[in-house]
């Protein structure tokens, strides 16, 4: 699987499920026409979700399976985007969410946090996202580096605003109502803005050669369905970090999100699951992680999108990712 967003903080190890499809995962798992035992965490479906999925989803179609060289170029580029959404969802490239978090907590309460811990060299960090040779065509390969040298010059400019808006907070001397710190928040939320729209140019380029590295990868695996619908929800998840990026959100854009989510969380949990049921369980427990995240949702187009509940958020889609990986991992087991 290829999804790590922006709102995240740990790796997706599901293309690592998806590269590994051998005979004994064939052999372990039910047959795909087979129902899967009923769960008592099951993720309960809502009334448009379940009018919308069907009750038992089709097995994929069965294709042709992929050469020697179709994989090992997949396998390639799965690597290169697993590390490429690393870099971006920790670290020195995923300080602008948590930068401009602190800065709307602030205009609430006056109060700004530190800025938040970074280990590791960021040329380091960057290292994570040029592609190896032979990846990507050279003019691609030009916009990458292009969306990067922008995320690098917007983060340097919030990092240089949340500075002076620190030493801001601290000087007592200062009397004018706030207004400086409004100019510098404004300011760091515009740099925000830039850094967004480039790291999303640059994810979406990558995305979409990844989803062609994936459906190599895919190709008649047992768990196909799942790992699809799995990385729907993170897709859906990374979408709603952009929509939650003004600081007064499109409320109908959220609902309509809010309802897709629900809708593709359902169509997740729906059987037939070709693996054992002890495998199907901790599936389940992911998708019963990832069913709070719209309900997070629905808390804030009634009550409003506030520091604590963004917070909150966040947290749950890293629980997902961490109760997706468990999956991951018990699966490459198996």
């Amino acid at each position: 699987m290829k999804k790590a967003l922006f709102l995240f903080c740990c790796l997706c190890l599901v293309f690592a499920l998806a590269a590994c499809g051998s005979d004994d995962d064939q052999k372990s798992g039910r047959a795909a026409g087979q129902s899967a035992p009923a769960s008592p965490d099951a993720v309960p479906s809502s009334p448009g979700a379940a009018a919308s999925a069907p009750s038992v989803v089709p097995a994929p179609v069965s294709r042709p399976p992929a050469t020697p060289e179709e994989k090992k170029q997949a396998d390639r580029m799965v690597a290169f985007y697993n590390t490429a959404a690393g870099v971006l969802a920790s670290g020195w490239y995923g300080q602008p969410d948590a930068l401009l978090t602190n800065v709307r907590a602030y205009l609430e309460n006056w109060r700004l946090a530190p800025r938040p811990a970074v280990r590791g060299a960021r040329g380091e960090a960057a290292k994570g996202l040029a592609p190896a040779k032979g990846l990507f065509s050279a003019e691609v390969e030009a916009h990458l580096a292009q969306w990067v040298t922008d995320m690098d010059k917007s983060l340097d400019a919030m990092l240089a605003d949340y500075k002076a808006l620190e030493k801001y907070v601290r000087d007592d001397s200062i009397r004018d109502d706030g207004a400086q710190g409004k100019k510098l928040a404004a300011s760091l939320g515009a740099a925000h803005a830039t850094f967004m729209a480039a790291r999303d140019s640059y994810l979406e380029v990558v995305e979409a050669r990844a989803a062609q590295a994936e459906d190599v990868l895919l190709r008649d695996h047992p768990l196909q369905r799942q790992i699809v619908a799995a990385e729907k929800i993170f897709s859906l998840f990374r979408k709603a970090a952009g929509l939650l990026g003004p600081e007064k959100p499109d409320k109908e854009a959220l609902e309509q999100l809010r309802q897709e989510l629900e809708s593709a969380i359902a169509l997740a949990g729906r059987p037939p699951f070709p693996a054992s049921p002890e495998l199907e369980w901790v599936y389940r427990a992911f998708l019963k992680e990832a069913a709070l995240f719209p309900q997070g949702l629905a808390r804030g187009l009634s009550e409003g999108f506030y520091s604590p509940l963004r917070r909150d958020l966040n947290s749950i889609v890293g629980r997902s990712r961490e109760a997706y990986n468990a999956f991951a991992r018990a699966a490459n087991q198996s």
